[in-house]
């Protein structure tokens, strides 16, 4: 009756306990509310929309399929990433351990010689004196003997969900770590598709530029015997030379241009040179072909790699914040021992050394108030904080799908136009060298005719290169390349 009496005592002193530390708990913290995508972008996108493909559908070219495999087979900041990842599935897997019981296995031994002076001494001393013991019972005193092996085994009950909420914020942040390689990935295929387009746009320029110095040569030689015969002065030859000059300098940096970009798809390859393989040259039309699609809903914003990574680091700043709340309240632990225990190593496997224990506790926090209400306001505050970084991370993806859009449009119809101008600069060129040998035109036209017509070409290759551009940030910014 006394032990039902002082278990009862237990029991009560326990409740209210937890109902005094319970009345100081901050209260459960809800998710912040996140503002809802819109339906549809701000531009109609029925004509410039880009559909979210894998790589292999979006890029055609079967030299830039090749380079974008070596891309992301070698690249160190890919190999990094999914270091990252292997680091989160670590402590993903040591989160899932802490609701397991954690069981020991041991075995010890020890010699100890006590002095005269010390109960243990002294309590050796008598026992092996009484009567009551026999033979294997007398303890050895010089020194005393103590053999130990058993399983020991300790479990503390989640009763309040602080080890399920670390458990969730480790599981939010290795799926944070997959994001975040997804988004590397996604990063170096669009990094490396634009390279790639630079040096096709690159190899059209110095075309361009080699084209039009054959012209220049060919202008250079009509004026020098114009000059021999009397009909044209030094001047226009020096106009002509120096046009030739001011070409062949441009060629030059076109070629340093090439040998950069180069070098830097090397270095995403993981590599220190090699040359890149591309396709010959073939009419700018015939460049590149995203499929159009139908329409992109603004929800296909949460394909985006960095928006997932985002959303699941404020899950796991949540699940932190519920872990800091959970530690306000007593912890449970269970504790249990099963061994063979003598002090005769000849006894030791004996089924009389078999002993066990099971034990239980409770712990309540009482001075460590200030510590855990600290970690409370901050676990508070970095929720809030990847409540922001989430939706900045929205708010910038939503702009660049946006100007992306808008500005295929705009460079769709620039594209026409200056097609039709370097139609009519490249005719002109025929027309100037005419007038000039029948003496109605002057050599200056012919000058003037055959800058316009290079600078038309080079600017047409130019917003070319800023259509492909535009096409490959708008797949990238609707969360295309990681797949």
């Amino acid at each position: 009756m006394n032990q039902i009496m002082n278990i009862l005592k237990i029991a009560t002193l326990t409740v209210c306990c937890t109902l005094t530390f319970s009345c100081v708990v901050p209260k459960r913290a809800a998710l912040p509310e996140l503002k809802p995508l819109p339906d549809h972008f701000a531009y109609d996108s029925s004509r410039v929309q880009a559909p979210l493909l894998s790589r292999d559908s979006f890029f055609k070219d079967p030299h830039l399929k090749q380079l974008l495999n070596n891309v992301l087979d070698h690249n160190p900041d890919m190999h990094i990433a999914l270091q990252r990842i292997a680091t989160a599935g670590a402590w993903l897997m040591s989160s899932r351990g802490a609701l397991l019981p954690a069981i020991s296995l041991g075995a010890n031994a020890s010699a100890t010689h006590f002095g005269k002076y010390t109960m243990e001494g002294v309590g050796n001393f008598d026992t092996n004196l009484s009567p009551n013991i026999d033979d294997d019972q007398k303890i050895g005193t010089s020194p005393t003997p103590d053999f130990w092996l058993g399983i020991n085994a300790s479990w503390e009950a989640d009763l309040w969900g602080k080890l399920r909420a670390q458990k969730e914020g480790a599981r939010r942040r290795f799926l944070a770590s997959v994001q975040g390689a997804d988004m590397v990935r996604s990063m170096l295929v669009a990094q490396t598709a634009t390279l790639y387009y630079e040096l096709v746009m690159l190899d059209r320029e110095q075309a361009v530029l080699e084209e039009n110095l054959g012209l220049q040569e060919r202008a250079l030689e009509i004026v020098t015997v114009q000059k021999e015969a009397g009909r044209a002065t030094e001047l226009a030859v020096q106009q002509f030379k120096a046009q030739g000059y001011s070409t062949k300098a441009a060629l030059r940096a076109i070629k340093q241009r090439i040998a950069e970009a180069t070098n830097e798809l090397n270095a995403l390859a993981g590599r220190y040179d090699g040359s890149i393989t591309r396709d010959a040259l073939q009419p700018l039309d015939q460049l590149f072909h995203p499929q159009p699609g139908s329409g992109v809903p603004a929800g296909l914003l949460r394909q985006r790699p960095d928006i997932r990574q985002a959303e699941s680091q404020l899950l796991a700043a949540h699940a932190d914040l519920a872990a800091a709340r959970a530690a306000f309240f007593p912890s449970v632990n269970i504790s249990a021992y099963t061994a063979l225990n003598a002090f005769k190593g000849s006894l030791l496997l004996s089924g009389a050394s078999l002993g066990y224990q099971l034990l239980g506790g409770l712990t309540a926090p009482v001075f460590q108030k200030n510590q855990l209400r600290a970690q409370h306001r901050l676990a508070t505050a970095q929720q809030q904080e990847s409540y922001y970084q989430y939706e900045r991370s929205v708010l910038n993806a939503y702009k660049e799908v946006i100007n992306q859009m808008s500005g295929i449009r705009n460079l769709a119809q620039t594209d026409s136009l200056k097609q039709l101008e370097v139609d009519a600069l490249s005719n002109g060129i025929g027309i100037s060298e005419e007038l000039y040998l029948t003496g109605y035109a002057s050599y200056i036209e012919i000058v003037a005719a055959q800058k316009s017509k290079m600078e038309a070409e080079l600017q047409l290759i130019g917003v070319k290169r800023d259509e492909i551009y535009a096409f490959i940030n708008l797949y990238k910014s609707l969360g295309g390349g990681w797949r």
